[in-house]
C-alpha cells in the first residue's frame, strides 16, 4: 500500500499512518467502504466491496480503537462476533498503549435483537448496547452491558460521554449507513475513513449515509488528510469541521 497524498509515493506502515493525529486526541472515526458508483453494499453486504487492502485498513483501525460502534441491524446482517485479538494484533494494541480487549457497542433504539446472534455468544465478552430510556433495557441486561443515552431518540453526545467515562475515547464507527447518518445529524463525526473499491455494482442500494435523518443533513465539509492506494483501490482519510 503506497501513499498518494501527502505525496511521498512510498510504502506505508498502515498502523502508523492511521495512528497519526488520532491516538492522542481520540474522537469518533467512521470506517466505510463504497463502490466507484457510490454503493455502500454489493448484494446487500459491505463485504462484497472489500479488497485485501480494505481488510488491512479495517484491521488497523480496529487495532487503534477503544470501542467499535455499530448499528444492531448491521451487526446482525454481517454476523458480527466478539472481537478476538491474535498475538500480532494484541502486540499492535500494546505498542500503541491500548487495552488488549476491544468491546463492540451496538446501537439499538428499540432493542428488537436476536438473542441467539453470534455477537451475544460469548458471556465473557458481552457487547455494550446503547439504547433509549423508553426501551426495555432489562430485556438484554443478562447478555449485554446496557448504556442508556436519550429518551425517544438516541443522544450520541451523551453516548460518547458515557463511553469516555469508561475510558473508551477512541470510537470507531463501522456503520451502517443509517447509523452514520444519525452520527452526522448529531454533529459527532470527527473523521471519515473511506475505502473506494474499484468495482461498479450498478445497483440502486444505499449510499454510505442513508436513512431518515440523511435528508435533514446540512452538508458536512471534509478536509482531505491523506490518500493511500493498493491494486486500484483508494483509501481516503478525511477530517470534519470538528477537527480543523
Amino acid at each position: 500500500m503506497r501513499e498518494l497524498l501527502p505525496g511521498s509515493g512510498l510504502e506505508v506502515d498502515v498502523h502508523a499512518h492511521y495512528a497519526l493525529k488520532w491516538l492522542d486526541s481520540g474522537g469518533l472515526r467512521a470506517n466505510m467502504v463504497a463502490s466507484a458508483d457510490g454503493a455502500a453494499t454489493a448484494q446487500g453486504l459491505s463485504r462484497g466491496l472489500q479488497t485485501p487492502g480494505d481488510n488491512r485498513v479495517f484491521a488497523a483501525l480496529r487495532d487503534l480503537a477503544d470501542v467499535v460502534l455499530v448499528g444492531a441491524a448491521t451487526a446482525l446482517a454481517e454476523r458480527y462476533r466478539p472481537v478476538s485479538t491474535d498475538e500480532a494484533r494484541g502486540a499492535a494494541r500494546r505498542r500503541y498503549g491500548l487495552r488488549p480487549e476491544l468491546p463492540i457497542a451496538l446501537v439499538s433504539r428499540t432493542l428488537h435483537l436476536d438473542r441467539d446472534a453470534p455477537i451475544f455468544a460469548d458471556a465473557a465478552r458481552r457487547p455494550i448496547v446503547i439504547t433509549t430510556s423508553t426501551s426495555d433495557a432489562g430485556a438484554v441486561a443478562d447478555i449485554a452491558e446496557v448504556l442508556v443515552a436519550g429518551d425517544d431518540q438516541l443522544d450520541f453526545g451523551e453516548a460518547r460521554r458515557q463511553l469516555a467515562s469508561r475510558g473508551l475515547t477512541r470510537v470507531l464507527c463501522e456503520g451502517g449507513p443509517r447509523l452514520l447518518g444519525a452520527v452526522l445529524a448529531a454533529g459527532e463525526l470527527d473523521e471519515l475513513c473511506l475505502s473506494l473499491s474499484p468495482v461498479l455494482t450498478g445497483a440502486s442500494g444505499a449510499r454510505i449515509v442513508d436513512g431518515g435523518l440523511a435528508a435533514q443533513l446540512v452538508p458536512t465539509h471534509l478536509q482531505l488528510h491523506s490518500v493511500l492506494e493498493e491494486d486500484g483501490a483508494l483509501f481516503l482519510r478525511y477530517r470534519t469541521d470538528r477537527r480543523q
